[in-house]
């Protein structure tokens, strides 16, 4: 009897470790279902007028917690092109990337207009907020262009700016209110961009040293902003 049950507990925890190797391997299926329902989401809202069909689930990256679908796009006459999208396998489930933007970029004309909206935002900035050292941004165009960027200038999608400051002695009082003026100084210019990452730099026993702020255009920053 001793024996039955052992043999028993031995064949709960191996169907128990299959079950968890399996759900490693392949994922969970609400989360799968759902993860699809939200790049379903993320096409309409992107692409609205595309035809496409989304694949079932090809893969499964347990170390990241990514699903990767295959999105079939078709053309006006009928050619097809697949592109991989990967999205979180966890709340909020997230596309991860927008691999058709990304194959329909022109690389030089992109790098062109970077420069340019850099400069302009740099001293944008500066007049207000000199300790501004340097610029990034991500301007993405599909098309050699010949007009220069300005604000007006329209991109398939709303710019990424990344800044970097001194901090220096910067309290996190004077921190906030740079970036408040910051803040007011790109939605002044018309700017379109989904957010600003602000990184302030420090040197502590020869050592660098990063303090990183973040605001979109619409929101109301405060001290609890300030990391």
């Amino acid at each position: 009897m001793k024996k039955k049950i052992l043999y028993s507990g031995f064949a709960v925890l191996l169907v128990a470790a299959l079950v968890f190797a399996y759900l490693q391997m392949s994922g969970n299926t609400m989360d799968k279902y759902k993860a699809k329902e939200s790049l379903k989401i993320f096409l309409q809202q992107t692409y609205p007028d595309m035809d496409y069909e989304i694949k079932q689930s090809v893969g499964y990256g347990w170390t990241d917690g990514t699903y990767r679908f295959e999105v079939v796009k078709k053309d006006s006459v009928a050619v097809e092109t697949t592109y991989s999208f990967y999205v979180s396998a966890f709340e909020p489930y997230e596309v991860f990337s927008d691999t058709i933007h990304e194959a329909n970029i022109d690389k030089e004309a992109s790098k062109k207009l970077n420069a340019e909206a850099e400069h302009y935002i740099l001293t944008l900035l500066q007049g207000k907020v000199p300790q501004v050292d340097s610029v990034a941004t991500n301007v993405e165009v599909y098309n050699n262009v010949a007009e220069a960027w300005s604000p007006q200038f329209k991109t398939p999608k709303s710019l990424l700016i990344m800044l970097e400051i001194k901090k220096g002695n910067l309290t996190k009082e004077q921190m906030l209110q740079q970036c408040k003026t910051m803040q007011n100084l790109l939605n002044k210019a018309s700017i379109d961009y989904y957010l600003t990452e602000v990184s302030y730099r420090s040197v502590v026993n020869g050592e660098e040293i990063y303090e990183y702020v973040s605001f979109n255009p619409d929101q109301e920053l405060t001290l609890d902003d300030i990391d």
